[in-house]
């Protein structure tokens, strides 16, 4: 047997129980688990994070691609990559615009356009793609996530009917920057004309005409095609049967060009545009010599007939007793803006007869009563006199005395003088067709090029032509009315029964836009010879006042009417001012135009409120 010490013993004795107290000791356990629980929180939180980047870079990728799709589409035919405004370009801009380099670490994403034409409607599609790398779930090996998104946008053509009515005034050839008013919205109707054809030559869906006004507006040889009646001003429109040969212009140069007067109409209409006063005839759509809704026949189109006028210390006074107070204020070689002389002559070489024949004719008559008429308030010295007793005698003429007086053309002051009087152009007309000027005198002073009537699928090139060649600043200037080519541009517009086209797509309503542009406030001046679509400021066809401003104030009130009656006919208005108008002006373009009016003060606004209207208009949107 052996011996155990007693240190054995004791060590026997003791060891079951710290076995039991090490397993039971649960001291310093809590880090281990919080470690141990650690990885599945942390790949909880970075799988969201990641998830959420996942999702918002996709969000923006796809509003990048929408965006840039639209924008691609309105470009569709900029094919010419080296323009800005080029549809690859605007591709990348509008993309990059919604979504920037490296948005939430996606790096540098380049969207892929596609541009087809399939039966006839543009397609443009833009795709883009990215491998977005996980912040925190790359730790447990998870890759990249790869996220693509596609738009397409497409232009559904429907028929489409705009006119465009633009301010031809002299205005127009003030710069803008560094190069002309009229430049500028020449580009800019470029890019507008482009848009509408989404690049196509002719859309045979779209039709599109063009009204150019000053203080009146060319429209004469439409409303003949259409049958409209014209007043037969005895001595301009027949003007051939007194100086023999034919009566049109330009073959004779005192012919009548097209341009047309406002329609009979009151005086004095009030500032509500929704109140049409009876008997305002130049505020609604039907044309002259129609019956209207109360059966009254209106009278025939007046045809735009400027006299042979200046400005002189005599001329319209009926107290100027001395020819001398009749010497024209500019001379005939006076080339300024400024000037104001439009003296031409009624005869033709060495045939002074045929001259006073065509001065008492209708067309001529009372104008040179007006104008002269002061040489008779002498009665001691009626040798000079220009209004004399028609009764063979040529003798004195009492004023106010009855009609038997008649014009003595060979005595008009300074009428054998070249410095005063000259003969007409014969070519009078914009100087982009060859060998026609600007230059006075003529009947058709201030009278702009032909417009162009609404018709469906015309080549591309007729509208790029005319805006080339028929829109042009007219000088010397002498105001702007606003309401006649507003007028005008809505007649030819909402009355396609008499100025007809052909819809491509008969059961579909034409969407139809009038857009106006102007580059300021309507004008006109107290000037002796001034003379627009309502005539004189004496004649008072339109407000009882001669002042100038009461008489544009009329004007805008019109105006606003013409614009109300557009737009109950379904009419989308919009209006472009190339400048900031006046207060006055300005409030009647919104009251028009609401949201639809837009300012613009350089090129490159001007450039942004035609394609805005043009995107308006053109039947884009997103398909995908």
């Amino acid at each position: 047997m052996r011996w155990i010490g007693c240190a054995e013993r004791d060590a026997r004795a003791h060891k079951p129980g710290l076995l039991r107290r090490l397993l039971r000791d649960q001291r310093g356990t809590t880090l281990a688990m919080m470690t141990a629980g650690l990885f599945p929180a942390i790949a909880a939180v970075g799988s969201a994070v990641d998830l959420g980047r996942v999702f918002l870079v996709r969000s923006q990728m796809q509003a990048g691609v929408d965006a840039a799709a639209l924008a691609g589409a309105r470009s569709f035919g900029v094919t010419d990559a080296s323009r800005v405004d080029s549809r690859d370009q605007q591709v990348n801009a509008y993309f990059r615009e919604n979504f920037p380099d490296d948005f939430l670490g996606s790096g540098e994403i380049k969207p892929k356009p596609t541009f087809n034409t399939v039966r006839g409607i543009n397609v443009t599609r833009v795709d883009a793609s990215t491998d977005l790398k996980m912040v925190f779930m790359q730790i447990f090996g998870v890759k990249p996530k790869k996220i693509s998104v596609v738009a397409v946008a497409e232009l559904q053509p429907k028929p489409l009917e705009v006119m465009v009515v633009l301010d031809d005034t002299g205005s127009m050839q003030t710069k803008l920057g560094s190069r002309s008013r009229m430049a500028a919205l020449q580009d800019a109707m470029y890019d507008f004309i482009n848009i509408l054809h989404q690049g196509s030559e002719q859309r045979k869906e779209l039709a599109l005409g063009m009204v150019t006004y000053t203080v009146t507006t060319n429209v004469g040889g439409i409303l003949k095609s259409a049958g409209v009646p014209i007043e037969n001003r005895d001595g301009f429109i027949n003007v051939g049967s007194y100086t023999g040969g034919v009566s049109s212009f330009p073959d004779n140069p005192l012919g009548w060009k097209g341009c047309v007067e406002n329609d009979k109409t009151v005086r004095d209409v009030g500032n509500t545009a929704t109140v049409f006063e009876d008997g305002a005839w130049d505020v609604d759509k039907y044309l002259p010599g129609e019956t209207d809704a109360k059966g009254v026949v209106r009278d025939n189109a007046r045809p735009y007939h400027y006299p042979p006028s200046t400005n002189s210390n005599g001329s319209f006074v009926t107290t100027a007793k001395v020819a001398t107070d009749y010497r024209a204020s500019h001379a005939n070689t006076d080339t300024s803006d400024g000037r104001r002389n439009n003296l031409y002559y009624l005869h033709t070489a060495g045939n002074m007869a045929g001259g006073e024949a065509l001065a008492n004719a209708p067309a001529y008559r009372q104008h040179f009563y007006d104008m002269y008429i002061g040489l008779n308030a002498n009665a001691s010295n009626p040798a000079d006199d220009v209004i004399v007793k028609n009764d063979g005698t040529d003798g004195y003429y009492a004023p106010g005395s009855g009609p038997g007086w008649k014009v003595k053309y060979s005595r008009i002051p300074y009428i054998t003088d070249t410095r005063d009087w000259s003969f007409a152009n014969p070519k009078y007309g914009y100087p982009t067709a060859t060998g026609y000027t600007l230059k006075m005198t003529t009947p058709n002073w201030q009278c702009p090029e032909p417009s162009m009537d609404v018709q469906y699928n015309r080549p591309k090139s007729d509208y790029t032509n005319y805006i080339r060649d028929k829109n042009y600043p007219l000088m010397p200037a002498s105001g702007t009315l606003h309401h006649i080519g507003m007028l005008w541009g809505y007649r030819l517009l909402t009355r396609d029964d008499r100025f007809t086209r052909v819809n491509p797509v008969p059961s579909e309503r034409p969407l139809r836009a009038l857009v106006f542009m102007t580059d300021g406030d309507t004008q006109a001046n107290g000037d002796a010879m001034w003379y627009g679509s309502y005539g004189s400021l004496r004649e008072k066809r339109i407000t009882n006042s001669t002042d100038a401003n009461t008489f544009k104030t009329q004007i805008m009130r019109r105006f606003a009417k013409v614009c109300e009656n557009a737009k109950r006919d379904g009419i989308a208005v919009y209006i472009v001012s190339l400048l900031p108008a006046p207060g006055g002006t300005r409030d009647y373009f919104r009251g028009c135009a609401g949201s639809n009016y837009l300012e613009t003060d350089s090129a490159e606004t001007i450039k942004n409120a035609f394609q805005q209207i043009a995107v308006d208009l053109v039947d884009l949107h997103l398909v995908q």
